[in-house]
């Protein structure tokens, strides 16, 4: 990780996992967070679910698929995409969405 650094958000969205393969599932993708975290590019990461979605005429329960989110440093976005490809959750359906930020 030389050169001028981007900073990007990577918003995660879960896949159909079946109930035999939960345990391995969150081991797996534990695993695939901290490698992101121990070669230097991931500086922020929130784990959680939904709770409310707030609009100009409600306020809902969330229902939607996000379960976290990281910020992270890469020098291009095809080197986020390629740090992406091994994203357990895919396997079953998960998407993750790439945000790269704008200015400093």
């Amino acid at each position: 990780m030389e050169g001028i650094q981007l900073r990007f958000m990577l918003v995660y969205r879960g896949g159909v996992v079946p109930d035999d393969q939960l345990d391995q599932n969150i081991n797996e993708l534990w695993g695939w967070l901290d490698n992101l975290k121990e070669n230097g590019y991931e500086k922020v990461r929130f784990a959680g679910s939904g709770r409310k979605i707030v609009s100009r005429d409600s306020i809902k329960d969330y229902s939607g698929d996000i379960f976290g989110v990281s910020i992270i440093e890469a020098g291009s976005l095809e080197e986020v995409v390629s740090l992406t490809s091994d994203w357990p959750e895919l396997q079953y359906g998960g998407k993750i969405e790439i945000v790269e930020a704008i200015g400093d």
